[in-house]
């Protein structure tokens, strides 16, 4: 054997790359459009072939988005790579960058998951309601009230399963 004669691994179809890079047509598709991958050839009826370097790009593309690069961004670091031009920098750039972003954003998930279980707790103990006037939710209102954003009842709430008489109103 020589080493012209080493096997070339086969070019994938679209179907083939997409199910190989664990994702579907239309993100392949996307892609391609975008110009992040690109076909080896094309058959002579117009299917599009690719090599094992295009999924190694899809896999880097995927890694990067796990990573929180937009596809615009990704566009730029395979630019970057395609001029032989170092796209280290610019990536260290944008992730300190979403660093701040994410720990924002984790510290507003942490206070909303706050205020949803001590929404749970106090909820346990308030009857189901039915909302009469200017009401809702009693349960959500329950809570503005308990953060200072407190709302004025304008009509008396009627409970659940029970005709208002006088000694169940408000």
């Amino acid at each position: 054997m020589t080493v012209t004669d080493k096997a070339v691994p086969p070019l994938m179809t679209v179907r083939q790359l997409a199910r190989q890079g664990d994702v579907t047509v239309h993100v392949v598709r996307n892609y391609l459009r975008r110009g992040l991958l690109q076909a080896a050839r094309h058959t002579e009826s117009g299917y599009q072939l690719f090599s094992a370097s295009e999924l190694q790009r899809l896999h880097f593309i995927r890694t990067a988005q796990q990573l929180g690069f937009t596809l615009a961004e990704i566009e730029e670091i395979i630019r970057h790579s395609l001029l032989r031009h170092s796209p280290c920098p610019f990536v260290r750039d944008i992730i300190r960058r979403r660093l701040d972003d994410t720990r924002q954003q984790l510290d507003n998930l942490l206070a909303m998951h706050a205020r949803m279980e001590h929404a749970v707790h106090a909820w346990s103990s308030l009857p189901d309601s039915i909302p009469t006037g200017n009401d809702v939710c009693a349960l959500i209102e329950s809570v503005a009230a308990a953060e200072g954003g407190g709302f004025v009842r304008s009509t008396p709430r009627r409970l659940l399963g029970r005709r208002p008489t006088q000694e169940n109103l408000p």
